[in-house]
């Protein structure tokens, strides 16, 4: 009777977790969907994939669409024998984003059925952890591989808790699933960072395995978990294999090309650490708005700068001067948030409630649970340190530097996921703890009394005198302020006292605004923690007597808490007509579209795009070959919408083919370093964009688009009369900058397959691309002579083979992005096609660890039934005798 009532609690409780997620994204049942940017970029990369993969009913390993050509492996591809992908598919059977609110919330809950064996303790630790603002702002922009991962974050660690607390069968099968299923949401990133928490946890429980003499168990264990994962990646052996060897062509890979590198290696120190969260900003965790919250700021927060830029404009009158530099002041849009990050979507706020109970559990948890307390302290610590990146370059230099694979992730910010699990485990924990436990009263009292009253007495000291202990402004803004003074100076002298004193009272108002928002967040804090120290103080006095409405009461405190805060970040503003999600990328105006883009900034940037899209439209119409475009009236290469209707040599992907974006930093970033390297000019450009098959350059903005043909484009293949040896890749990417592309083939000495080529000039030489996939390019040709085949395809070193008349040639990287074979004199056939190897072996590793993966769960279901029916046994017996 008694399993059968839990039952019904956690079957309730999981009902209650699809309630939440679907109020919380209400508007989806009225047929509206979230609008995420990241996931328009994403439709524009995925269209022509797509298309063929509709056309031929087969999967498609390579697209054009971005970036000259690169694989669709982190795009999008889908893969044979994905078994593991339709239970995920099963589990997230809510629409979207109310599937990923829910996959946070049952995911936890099962780890804490595991760590408490009671649902109410699951059930409120579900709310700590799911209400991490973080995870909204994830959904907001469109982040959903990384939410994805994270939601799995918590059932896999219940996998691995139970296997080191012997449950060796249960702890298996749990750990094999789970694992299988977050690699499956590949985002690696998150996975490495699961991985960096887990390494703390391994640390301890073996240093307790050894005082405790339990090492053979912690091995045991420590074996069993390996196993699951191994098993966990044949499940995604295609996918991971894939990745794997398409990350060492990327950014993320080796470079040979040092003229701008500091490290050849993996992703630059800057790089990596540009996105480096504030010592002081991790307590963001704690107070939203202590730096201002996100970098797009609600206008009625600052009331105070907006009153005093009106006053500022009337007060400078007619004069034409002033008026020029008001409008320069004006436009440049001001933040509330002054953190230490470039920008931000919102503050990794893990909710008052979570945090003050982590204080608590920092002196009130010990006994059994204390291994788990070091783990959680330990790991959430390690995840401050390195979340501060450049604002403590000592230790994140050491783990870039030395750490496997660490310098191979960007925005180190991101690794609070860590404390952002860590924080509300610990939080239950310690809500777990203070009923459950045999401490005395007198302990937990006092620990309320000096941790609580402290956290309170601190809270009240930032309230009142926050606004003199914090700056409230960034270096870059005093930076910005100093510059636009000294251009007021070289402009009219006379100016500077003016302006000096009008931009200082306008920089006091913007202060007051951020005063004003960490003061309101200070007490609403303030008064989330003294309800929580209120509700266990009046339990230990007896006031309320039922341990159970103090925990749902805190649970209800935590979720009001955490979901005003994430609907500053995520709310009906996100939500649009699905028919807009489902075709971001309009080529006229409908009545529809136009009343929702009046109302809905994120429509009106859709609706802002129409004549850009009609023309890029018309273009693919009218023009049936196969060509490239350069589309400079958006940022090319943080873009995707252009490669939705035609190929494009820009795009938008964090890991783009390195030697592609050589050369994109050599050839379109304008770097003036490059100059000592002879690149004065847009020579080297030029030659870019014609052997890329550039047909077309559209210039403007997206309003009023204008498109230029450009006739010196190459075409999908060309014959080189000459060869341009070079020695290094350094020699070889400067040497597109003068060297006539159109007849001469860049080669390197080192690289080359054919040591012997030679050619001969044929005048009445042709090679033209007769059929064309993604995946499989077919050319005729012709010449007098033996020539150097020249494709505008990129170069790839894994995948690509070529066939001239059926027979075999070795593939050749030329002007240090394209490919080339060596063509004899005659008429050909000439085929490129796109076989990866990795995918194939991939789909047999696939196939037997899917068979793993089936005796896994029937054997351990088996020998769970066995075990129970045994003990029910013995139960039976014993109560006979």
């Amino acid at each position: 009777m008694k399993n059968k009532k839990n039952l019904l609690y956690v079957l309730v409780s999981l009902l209650l977790f699809v309630v939440i997620a679907l109020v919380y994204c209400a508007p989806i049942l009225s047929g509206k969907s979230v609008i995420q940017p990241d996931i328009i970029n994403y439709k524009g990369s995925a269209q022509e994939m797509l298309n063929y993969q509709d056309k031929t009913n087969e999967n498609v390993y390579w697209s054009d669409a971005m970036f000259g050509g690169m694989p669709t492996y982190q795009t999008g591809a889908k893969y044979d024998f994905d078994v593991i992908k339709s239970i995920d598919s099963v589990i997230r059977f809510l629409p979207r984003p109310a599937d990923y609110i829910f996959l946070l919330f049952a995911g936890f809950f099962i780890l804490g059925l595991t760590v408490f064996k009671k649902w109410k303790y699951a059930l409120v630790g579900a709310i700590f952890f799911s209400f991490g603002s973080y995870y909204f702002e994830l959904i907001a922009a469109g982040h959903n591989g990384k939410l994805h991962t994270i939601g799995y974050f918590a059932p896999l660690i219940a996998g691995i808790l139970l296997l080191y607390r012997k449950k060796y069968i249960s702890g298996f099968v749990l750990t094999t699933l789970f694992m299988g299923l977050q690699l499956q949401a590949n985002h690696i990133q998150m996975t490495f960072y699961l991985f960096l928490a887990m390494l703390v946890f391994a640390i301890v429980q073996f240093i307790d395995s050894i005082k405790k003499k339990e090492l053979p168990d912690f091995l045991k264990s420590s074996t069993l978990v390996v196993v699951a994962v191994i098993i966990a990646a044949g499940l995604n052996a295609n996918r991971l294999m894939s990745t794997y060897e398409y990350s060492k062509e990327t950014t993320r890979g080796k470079s040979e090309m040092t003229l701008l590198k500091k490290n050849s290696n993996g992703l630059d120190h800057d790089y990596i650490t540009q996105w480096s969260y504030g010592k002081l900003e991790t307590l963001n965790l704690f107070i939203p708005n202590l730096m201002g919250g996100g970098s797009q700021t609600n206008p009625e927060d600052l009331k105070n700068y907006t009153s005093e830029l009106q006053n500022t404009q009337y007060s400078i009158g007619e004069d034409e001067f002033n008026q020029q530099v008001f409008q320069a002041v004006a436009s440049q849009p001001r933040s509330a948030y002054w953190g230490d990050q470039p920008g931000t979507s919102g503050p990794a706020y893990q909710g008052a409630v979570v945090v003050f109970l982590f204080i608590i559990g920092l002196f009130m948890v010990r006994g059994k649970f204390s291994t788990y307390k070091k783990w959680l302290v330990g790991a959430t610590f390690l995840s401050f340190v390195l979340a501060w990146g450049k604002n403590l370059p000592f230790i994140t230099n050491l783990f870039i530097d030395y750490f496997p694979m660490y310098d191979k992730f960007r925005a180190v910010s991101s690794i609070l996921v860590i404390a952002e699990f860590t924080m509300p485990f610990l939080a239950i924990l310690t809500l777990y703890y203070f009923f459950n436990s045999d401490e005395k009263e007198e302990f937990k009292k006092k620990v309320l009394y000096i941790a609580g009253g402290s956290t309170v007495a601190i809270l009240v000291i930032l309230y009142l005198f926050g606004g003199m202990i914090f700056p409230f402004s960034s270096p870059d803004e005093k930076l910005m302020t100093e510059q636009l003074i000294g251009q007021i100076q070289q402009a009219n002298p006379n100016a500077v006292g003016v302006w000096d004193g009008l931009i200082k009272r306008l920089d006091e108002a913007l202060i007051l605004d951020r005063i004003a928002m960490f003061k309101a967040d200070t007490l609403r804090t303030l008064l989330f923690v003294v309800l929580t120290l209120g509700l266990m103080i009046a339990y230990l006095f007896k006031v309320i007597k039922k341990p159970a409405i103090v925990v749902f009461a805190i649970g209800a405190l935590a979720l009001i808490d955490g979901y005003t805060v994430n609907k500053r970040y995520l709310n009906d503003d996100n939500f649009v007509s699905k028919y807009i999600v489902d075709n971001p990328f309009p080529t006229e105006m409908s009545p529809r579209l136009q009343s929702e883009a009046e109302n809905n900034n994120n429509v009106a940037q859709i609706a802002y795009k129409i004549p850009l899209n009609n023309l890029l439209s018309n273009i693919a119409k009218q023009d049936k070959s196969h060509f490239r475009v350069y589309n400079t009236a958006l940022s090319t290469f943080n873009e995707a919408g252009t490669s939705y209707f035609v190929p494009s040599i820009g795009g938008y992907h964090a890991a783009k083919l390195g030697k592609y974006q050589d050369v994109i930093d050599i050839y379109f970033s304008q770097n003036p370093e490059l100059k000592q390297y002879g690149i004065k000019d847009e020579t080297g450009l030029i030659n870019v964009l014609n052997m890329l098959n550039t047909k077309y350059i559209i210039h403007g903005d997206p309003t009023e688009p204008k498109v230029q043909q450009n006739p010196t484009a190459q075409g999908s293949a060309w014959f080189a009369s000459n060869i341009k040896w070079t020695e290094n890749a350094n020699d070889e990417i400067l040497a597109i900058n003068s060297t006539p592309v159109n007849n001469t083939v860049i080669l390197r000495k080192d690289l080359v397959n054919n040591k012997n080529l030679n050619v001969s000039p044929d005048t009445a030489s042709k090679i033209e691309l007769v059929d064309y996939s993604p995946m499989k390019m077919t050319y005729k040709s012709s010449s007098s002579t033996d020539q150097i085949a020249v494709f505008s395809e990129i170069y790839y070193p894994h995948g690509w083979t070529a066939t001239i008349d059926g027979k075999e040639i070795p593939i050749e990287k030329a002007n240090y992005v394209l490919r080339a074979v060596p063509v004899q004199k005659g008429n050909h056939t000439i085929v490129m096609e796109f076989k990866p190897q990795v995918i194939s072996t991939g789909n047999m590793i696939v196939i037997i660890s899917n068979i793993l993966l089936l005796i896994v769960v029937v054997g351990g279901v088996y020998l769970g039934y066995k075990k129970c029916s045994t003990k029910e046994n013995l139960n039976l017996a014993t109560k006979k005798a």
